[in-house]
């Protein structure tokens, strides 16, 4: 009985927070301010914010090669986006101010 209780205990507290950063890519760009992105209508609604991220690493080219404190990996806010338009139920529209460079395959995720 106790482990029924830890396993529905436990699967409660994983699907509560997997919602708090809805995540998702740049499908595909429509223009230099405007691009679809993979969060639907299940994940966003229209006037939510997104953040835009890139990979930045630093490190040798030997760190690179192999894992360890020479090498280092954060990603970075590289812009925001407006959800303008909700397409379907896993994609919506996202418009930008055009300060950043849009590309397909960028992280997205929800503000908070």
């Amino acid at each position: 009985m106790k482990t029924i209780l830890t396993t529905i205990t436990l699967g409660l507290l994983l699907s509560s927070c997997a919602h708090n950063f809805m995540r998702g890519t740049v499908a595909m760009k429509t223009n230099e301010k405007t691009a679809h992105v993979c969060l639907g209508n299940n994940d966003v609604k229209v006037g939510d914010k997104l953040n835009f991220y890139t990979n930045h690493c630093v490190g040798t080219s030997a760190a690179r090669e192999e894992s360890g404190p020479d090498k280092e990996c954060k990603m970075e806010v590289t812009g925001t986006g407006i959800v303008s338009k909700l397409l379907n139920s896993h994609y919506s529209e996202v418009k930008t101010d055009g300060s950043f460079k849009i590309t397909e395959g960028t992280l997205v995720q929800k503000q908070k």
